[in-house]
């Protein structure tokens, strides 16, 4: 991906990443791979995989087990996957799209709300209303092939098809943190947090569901009591390195 959008417009992801969303959405929140120094949104370390000894045991299990389920599974337990996770985290030194985004949940949640408010930020059209209309996909009960459940992908995007646990959708990660939104609501949240490659994913799912409808029921009493603004709150866009002039 990074290949193809270099090729149609002369800038590398990470740029485009800083250009099409953190500057427009005036927060510095949104990098691909590790942020430079100097800026205000810092790399958490990830917790899980520094428990693991550098035991090759472990590597060659997981990797065996992986391989039983879906090439999903495959691709991600690759022997030496730990290791990019481990210390100093080097797959953030990498240009990975998919793969290795570094973003505060304020952050992605104004990402969201944009598309909830058919692609309105603070007053600024973040996107047009057509394209926020067709991020809409159908839902459709039918098993990913990779992942077993039904996740009804569409231009990135995926839903919950089932009855109305989650109305809307979003993207989760391969670690569990999450992206959601439901534009018929105007509502949208998201959560991220510092664990990978741990059994703990499941129980952040289960976890979402139950988040979610506190915030449906806490938006709907909003709309009947009346809104209280909330103080911006996380560091603005800003370019480390800059120098005003």
């Amino acid at each position: 991906m990074s290949g193809l959008a270099r090729a149609v417009t002369g800038k590398d992801m990470r740029v485009l990443f800083r250009e099409e969303l953190a500057e427009p959405l005036d927060t510095d929140g949104f990098h691909l791979g590790r942020p430079p120094a100097g800026s205000p949104t810092q790399v958490a370390q990830i917790i899980m995989p520094q428990d693991i000894a550098a035991n090759p045991l472990v590597t060659f299990a997981a990797h065996k087990i992986a391989n039983q389920f879906s090439s999903g599974f495959r691709s991600m337990y690759f022997p030496g996957v730990i290791a990019t996770v481990q210390g100093e985290t080097p797959m953030l030194d990498a240009e990975i799209p998919a793969a290795n985004g570094v973003v505060t949940a304020r952050a992605l949640a104004r990402m969201y709300g944009a598309i909830a408010n058919g692609g309105e930020i603070d007053g600024t059209q973040f996107l047009s209303r057509e394209l926020v209309a067709g991020l809409t996909g159908e839902r459709r009960l039918q098993p990913d092939r990779n992942l077993f459940m039904p996740m009804a992908f569409h231009l990135g995007y995926h839903s919950l098809p089932i009855g109305n646990v989650m109305p809307g959708f979003g993207h989760v990660g391969m670690g569990g943190s999450v992206g959601w939104t439901d534009p018929e609501t105007g509502v949208a949240f998201a959560l991220v947090h510092n664990r990978l490659l741990t059994p703990l994913v499941a129980t952040d799912h289960a976890g979402f569901v139950a988040i979610y409808a506190l915030i449906r029921q806490a938006a709907a009493k909003a709309r009947e009591r009346g809104y209280q603004p909330v103080t911006g709150i996380g560091a603005p866009y800003s370019e480390p390195g800059a120098v005003a002039g």
